[in-house]
This record gives C-alpha cells, structure tokens and sequence, in this order.
C-alpha cells in the first residue's frame, strides 16, 4: 500500500493499491543465440554481454546485439547505474532528494553505455560498424533489423514465448546485480469526492482487482495461454488451490526460479520525490551526450579509459548540478530573490513593450485623415461594426479568452484537477533561467533560417523555372504538387526509411564509396549510421521533408503571381536588351514582392512556432547533447513541459516568453502590409 502521513497526525490515507510488480531483466532472441553459437542464456556480466553483442552484430545482415528505445534511453543507464553499485538520486541529511549521477558507480555506467555505442567492430581488418546498439522507436523499426537483447520488464505480456527467452540482468563491474523494481497502481480519481456511490463502487473494484480471487483468475487466463511457467513461481503457489497448477510448477525452470530472485533481491524503487516524475527527461541529454561528445569517441578508440572517465565524469557532474538546481530546485535564498527580481522586471517591460506596440498597430491601420477626430465614430461606421461583430465574439472567445486563462496559469502551480495555487512569478523564473529553454529556442531560430533559406527560396526559384517552360506545364505541376497530396504519416516514415542505417541515402553514399574505393590507395569506410541519429546533420535532415512536401503548393501560388505580370513589361525589357536576370530583378520580381513580403514573415513565425509537430514524429527531439536536442525546436519543449511533465504553469510562462519574441516579427509584417495599397485588377 502507498501511504502518506495527514498533516494532522489524524492517521495515514491508502492513495494506491498495487496491481502488478514489475522487475527489470534482460530479454534475448534465442534463435539469433543459436545462430550465433551462444548458451541459451543471458550474459553473466557487461563483459559477456559486450562480446557476444560484438560476435552478433552485423549491419549488413540487419542483426545488431543490443536494442535500446531512443525516447526512453534513461531506463537502460539507470540500470546500468544500479547494476554498478550506484543510484540515480540519494537523500541528503534533511531528507530531501539529491540527484548523484557524479558518482563513481554512474561514471562506470556511463563507460560501458560509451562503449556499447561507439567502439569499433572490426571483421577481415575493416571496421563493420561503430558500437553493437540498435537505437530506435521500436525494436524491429526497419524491414530486416532484428535486435539480440533489450532490457526490459519480466512481464510475460512483453515476451514472444516461441522465440524469445528472459534473465536477470548482467552484473556490474563489482558483481551487482540489480536493476529498477516498479509496479501497477490503481487509484481513485479525485473528481469522485463528491459523488458517494460512485467512490465507493470505485473503491470496491480496486480492491477485488488487487485481490486473492483476481489473481487466482489472471493466473487461470496466463495458465490457459500457455504463459505458466514464465510466472514468478510463487504466484502460481498462491492460486494452487487442490494441486490444479501442480504440472505447471513442475515446468517451472531453475533458470525462471532464478531470475525473479536476483530480479527482487536487486530490485531499486523508483524515486518518488517532487518533480521525479520528469527526471528521466531531465537526465537524458546528460547521458545522450556522452555518446555524442567526439573525446569521448577519440578516447575508446584510443583504449584510453583514464581520459574516456574523466571525459565523462565531468558530463555527470555538470547535468547533476543542472538536474539538482533546475528540477529539484536547489537554490540559495539569494539566488531566488535575484531570479525573482529580474523575472519581475521582464513581466513589466513585456506589457510595457505590448502596449506600445498595441497603440504603434493602431496607428498604423488608422488613416491619416481620421487620426484628428480620435474617436471610433460608432454613429459614421455602425454597419461596419456590427458586420464585424460577430468575428470579433468568434475570436474573443476561442482566441482571446484562452489567452487570459493562460496568463492567469502562468501564474499558478496548475492543477487539472481544480487544487491550483498561486506561486507569483515562479514560473517565469524556471523559464528565464532555464539553459535548456534557450537552446530551444536558439534552435528554432536555426531551423527558421534554414527554412527561410530553402524552404521559402524553393518555390520562388521553381515558379520561375515553371514559368519559363514551354511545354508540359500542367505534367510538371502535378509531379511537384504529389508530395501534398500525401498523408503527413506517410511523408515521415518514408522519410525516416531514406535516413536508417539501412535507407536509401547510405545504399547510395555507399554505392559511392564503392566506386572511389577501386582509385588505387583509397580505403574509404561505408555508411552506416542513422542521419537523424548524427548530431551535426538531424535538424537539416528534419528540414529536408517539408521542403520537398511543401514545395509544390507553394510554387503553384508564386506560379499564379507570375502570370500576372504584363507581356508589354517583358517586352519592353527585350528592346532594351535585358537579359534572363535582369528580367526577373527588374520586371517579375517588382511586381510579386508584396506577395514575397507577406508570405516572408508568415513562413518565418510559421517556422519557429510550427516546426514542433514535424520534428516530435522525426526525432523526438534528439539526439542530444550536453546543452539539449539538437532537434528540440521550442514548440517541442513546450509541449514537452506541458504535457510530458504535467508542468502547465511553466509551460503557460514558456508559451508568453516566446509569443513576446515573436511578437516583434508580427508587428514588422503589420506595418508593412498597412502601407500596400491594393488595387482591382482593372485600376
């Protein structure tokens, strides 16, 4: 039972009732085992399960040793830190909880994870590969790719019986074996205070669901599946009532006996303190960065360990001092004044600046001639008004209300379930001094540019050549619109296929090496990384798509604006002797700059505030380094904080910081349009 102490010392309160335990182990395809030549077994220790990764790994035929999830690569190091005798956070003397990824134990765990990734595998005197890890979504992500072992739950639900065996997990480098315990819990919802029959009906189902005639009926379902003897043994004990389950506890291997002892012995509860529900993502740029930090690489390749753990223990120490001020909020009382004082004075130059800007925009949009009265003239304009009544209420409503709402969460330590608080400018501050906030944002700008760059420039250039073409307009117009036409799933698996290690992009560099590798004296290396996974090269790969999908609509309106330029202006241009350059600078490009000009800082604020969606199917975010995801655009960490972390104030504070810095951008494009004038085609 969870339990917590009333603060008026009036007894404890039930919270939770467990449903099921859940143990770490190790997972294994035993059939890649025996084609390989291995025990049907899971390795002893690291050692083990690092050379017999090393004999299974094969890029070519798609077999890699081990599979680790990249959106949750933090279990697998937390149980590597457990396995060498450490833990991921420790009480201090007040009880409060300390993060400790410093520790000497986290630094051996972040060794082996180095090692795992980046060391070389060499076969014949060639390098095959670097590392014997399979980072992706799934564990078979490609058509082909197969993984040998993957930590996981020793939980039969997770396990294909024909093919697959379990263990405990493999010691550590002292002989520990230990690894993360969890478990199931049920709870009643606290919207149900109020609602007696309903509680108590809630109630009464939790506790026959985690009762003795609950479980006696899943072991009968298990049983019946043919999943018996993969169950702990004494839960089969539990529901053998008259010897029913005598011939499945007789199945019930020593090796299954085993690995659930070690599993419990060995098994760490999960942190449960504040904010320990976000620390894996707080972790997790920590130790992604150990396998993207090139000293590292250069020092396993050197078989240098001394500076590979220096290089890491100084990673460790610096996200343990980031995790420990910025999720458990270890500050020193002056050091919160500050950051207070200066979130104060940036709410007030924000709303300063915002109302300046809201009387810059009226200005703008108010003709000179009716600027002197400076009165709405409601009695000269009621028709107009009350046309635009009703879009003002739409807007009002579905715009403008969310947007108070928002700034009064802003505020709060919110809450979905109604128990919101207010905590002043706290939130704010977590932003405003947030490291990881700004790399976001500085990678949005980054993927703003580079959108600017090709993206917006794509369509311009393709409509001049389409422009130009004397034939087959329609057939070219088509091909470049089909990519639109697509559904957005099927435009980023096709697209994650082309970047895989065995995708279409490394087949062709390959073919390419292939060819330069018949000059005499060049020994070039294949491709075989995955694009989205290089830290130099995942946000441009990311950008790649919505070029090439959103190429074909924009070139279709660009197009439309280019035949609207009179014939008598190339004309005129021709007797003048112009060229094809001087005629797009000086005739077309004139004409449609005010559709340019409009369309420019629409795809400049679209790029930084839309780009979110794209990259969470891409990447996730990752890969990441010490600073953050090199593909983490700010609207991914917003969405992040909000909805991964439950953290809604700050992610309401996080959403006004970044709608203040955009909102110079909008207020550009306003003054802008209010000073073009348009005109019928026939004037």
């Amino acid at each position: 039972l969870v339990r917590r102490a009333q603060p008026d010392g009036l007894g404890q309160h039930v919270y939770f009732l467990p449903i099921e335990l859940l143990y770490a182990g190790l997972k294994y395809n035993r059939l890649m085992f025996a084609k390989a030549g291995l025990p049907d077994r899971v390795p002893k220790d690291w050692e083990e399960m690092l050379q017999w990764a090393r004999v299974i790994t094969d890029p070519a035929t798609g077999c890699y040793g081990i599979h680790v999830w990249i959106t949750h690569p933090v279990a697998m190091f937390v149980n590597l830190v457990y396995a060498a005798g450490g833990r991921v956070l420790e009480r201090d003397k007040d009880g409060q909880w300390v993060c400790t990824l410093d520790s000497d134990a986290a630094v051996e765990a972040g060794l082996f994870w180095a090692r795992m990734r980046l060391q070389k595998i060499e076969r014949d005197g060639k390098v095959v590969c670097r590392g014997v890890m399979r980072p992706s979504t799934a564990q078979t992500s490609a058509v082909g790719v197969r993984t040998a072992m993957m930590h996981s739950y020793l939980s039969v639900n997770h396990i294909d019986l024909a093919n697959e065996g379990i263990g405990p997990l493999p010691a550590g480098p002292h002989g520990v074996q230990a690894g993360e315990f969890n478990v199931l819990l049920g709870g009643v919802f606290s919207g149900l205070d109020q609602n007696k029959p309903k509680r108590d009906a809630t109630w009464q189902y939790m506790v026959f669901f985690t009762g003795p005639e609950a479980q006696r009926l899943k072991v009968d379902r298990y049983v019946q599946a043919g999943l018996g003897p993969r169950l702990p043994r004494d839960l089969i004990e539990q529901a053998n009532t008259n010897g029913r389950y005598d011939s499945v506890l007789r199945r019930i291997t020593p090796q299954i006996d085993e690995t659930y002892r070690i599993a419990r012995e060995g098994g760490v509860p999960e942190p449960y303190g504040r904010n320990c529900s976000a620390l894996h993502d707080k972790i997790r740029p920590t130790i992604e960065s150990i396998w993207n930090h090139e000293g590292v690489r250069d020092a396993i390749d050197a078989a240098d360990v001394v500076a590979a753990k220096r290089i890491i223990r100084g990673i460790l120490e610096r996200g343990t001092v980031r995790i420990n001020r910025s999720l458990l909020g270890h500050l020193t009382l002056s050091e919160t004044r500050t950051r207070s004082g200066v979130s104060w004075t940036v709410i007030v130059l924000v709303v300063v600046a915002f109302v300046f800007v809201l009387r810059s925009v009226f200005r703008a949009f108010t003709p000179e001639h009716e600027r002197s009265s400076g009165q709405w003239q409601f009695s000269r304009y009621w028709r107009a008004y009350a046309f635009s009544l009703p879009a003002l209420a739409l807007i009002a409503t579905w715009m403008y209300w969310p947007m108070i709402k928002g700034t009064a969460i802003a505020f709060q330590d919110y809450s979905v379930l109604g128990d919101s608080r207010w905590i002043g400018v706290d939130n704010f501050t977590a932003v405003l001094f947030d490291p990881q906030f700004w790399f976001s944002l500085g990678v949005s700008m980054l993927y703003a540019v580079m959108f600017m760059a090709f993206g917006f420039g794509a369509p311009i250039a393709l409509a001049f050549l389409l422009n130009e073409v004397p034939k087959g307009t329609i057939l070219f117009r088509t091909v470049y619109y089909l990519p639109a036409v697509l559904s957005g799933v099927v435009v980023i698996f096709l697209w994650k296929m082309f970047y895989a290690p065995e995708g279409l992009l490394n087949e062709v560099l390959n073919g390419l090496v292939w060819i330069i590798n018949h000059v005499p004296g060049v020994d070039l290396v294949e491709q075989s990384g995955d694009w989205l996974q290089n830290p130099r090269w995942a946000l441009f790969m990311c950008l790649l798509p919505t070029v090439w999908a959103g190429m074909g609509p924009g070139c279709l309106i660009y197009l439309a604006a280019l035949k609207t330029v009179p014939e008598e202006l190339y004309d005129a241009a021709d007797m003048d002797g112009a060229g094809i350059r001087q005629k797009i600078f000086t005739v077309s490009l004139p004409v449609i700059k005010v559709l340019i000009m409009i369309n420019f800082i629409g795809a400049m604020i679209g790029a930084v505030r839309g780009s979110g969606g794209f990259v969470l199917a891409m990447t996730g975010g990752g890969p990441y380094t010490e600073r953050g995801g090199v593909t983490e655009v700010v609207g991914l960490k917003l969405f992040y904080t909000t909805f991964g972390d439950l953290r809604f104030g700050v992610g309401a504070a996080m959403a006004w910081v970044i709608g203040s810095i955009l909102l110079g951008f909008t207020v550009f494009q306003l003054k802008r349009l209010a000073n073009v004038e348009f005109r019928t085609a026939s004037s």
